[in-house]
């Protein structure tokens, strides 16, 4: 039986507040993913079916949304919060998100290397779902970044001047705080990448 979209909402939220999350950020993302589920109905969309396309063609839609009530653009960070809401909503929905079929044949080792670090940071280390896919981001935002540029097919030529030339790519528009933070996560990637041999 297919769940209804309260329930998901409701689910959703039972999730986060069992892991121990922020009313605040609870309330948020109960309001992102009600957004969506609205915005899906209206288009005669089912949940289940829902593909990254239409994801980022929501994103494109609520872009304009943005515009026209504050008369301006959103910041270049705003999606963040709706699209971690929306990626937990469909996972539920899913049960796994992006679709394994959107994975093109040339990123299948990166998927796989952050899949495995993402249940490595759940399961050995017992990190938080927030923490977890702001560590994955950032190790998704590298990996991509070293394979485009290499063009390496794994990661056994990687020295410790390529991970230089990426904090300095990384370092530009970036706060000091926000360095650091970036520096911290990569840092917990290269422990993991060490640690499983890769």
């Amino acid at each position: 039986m297919l769940k209804l979209h309260d329930e998901l909402i409701e689910e959703l939220a039972k999730s986060l507040m069992e892991q121990n999350y922020n009313p605040v950020v609870v309330t948020n993302h109960r309001l992102y993913a009600r957004r969506f589920l609205d915005y899906l109905a209206e288009r005669g969309m089912p949940v289940t079916m829902v593909t990254p396309a239409q994801v980022d063609q929501y994103f494109r839609h609520a872009v304009l949304c943005f515009q026209d009530r504050y008369g301006r653009p959103p910041s270049s960070r705003w999606h963040r919060l709706p699209q971690t809401a929306i990626g937990r909503l469909l996972r539920l929905a899913q049960g796994t998100w992006p679709p394994e079929t959107e994975i093109e044949s040339g990123a299948m080792l990166r998927h796989a290397i952050c899949h495995d670090y993402g249940n490595w940071m759940r399961d050995e280390r017992g990190l938080s779902d927030a923490t977890i896919d702001a560590r994955s981001r950032e190790a998704r935002r590298f990996l991509d970044w070293y394979f485009c540029r290499s063009g390496a097919d794994d990661l056994s030529a990687m020295a410790v001047r390529d991970i230089d030339h990426y904090m300095d790519m990384r370092a530009i528009g970036l706060r000091r705080i926000s360095l650091s933070g970036s520096a911290a996560w990569l840092r917990s990637l290269l422990r993991y990448l060490h640690q499983s041999g890769r």
